[in-house]
């Protein structure tokens, strides 16, 4: 069964940018969700800057190939301010 793309409904243009990112790689929030040992529900909150997780925020960063979560925002912030520009 083929996985369907996200709809991008983040609260923040960060959050959109993070899961294109991650729909671009073909990783899945599940995928993300094991390597943190938390649920699916958390990781989608915590890319739409609703909740924090140290252990979701880390894994984001490391499948993204970011040192931390804070260098994945900011990377994410950026191209949002481009975009938007």
């Amino acid at each position: 069964m083929a996985r369907s793309r996200s709809v991008c409904n983040p609260t923040s243009p960060e959050g959109c940018w993070i899961r294109y990112q991650l729909d671009v790689r073909n990783i899945t929030l599940e995928t993300v969700a094991k390597k943190a040992c938390r649920h699916i529900t958390l990781v989608s909150k915590v890319i739409r800057g609703e909740r924090k997780s140290e252990k979701v925020e880390a894994a984001l960063a490391d499948i993204l190939g970011y040192p931390t979560f804070k260098h994945l925002w900011a990377a994410a912030f950026i191209n949002a301010e481009r975009k938007a520009v």
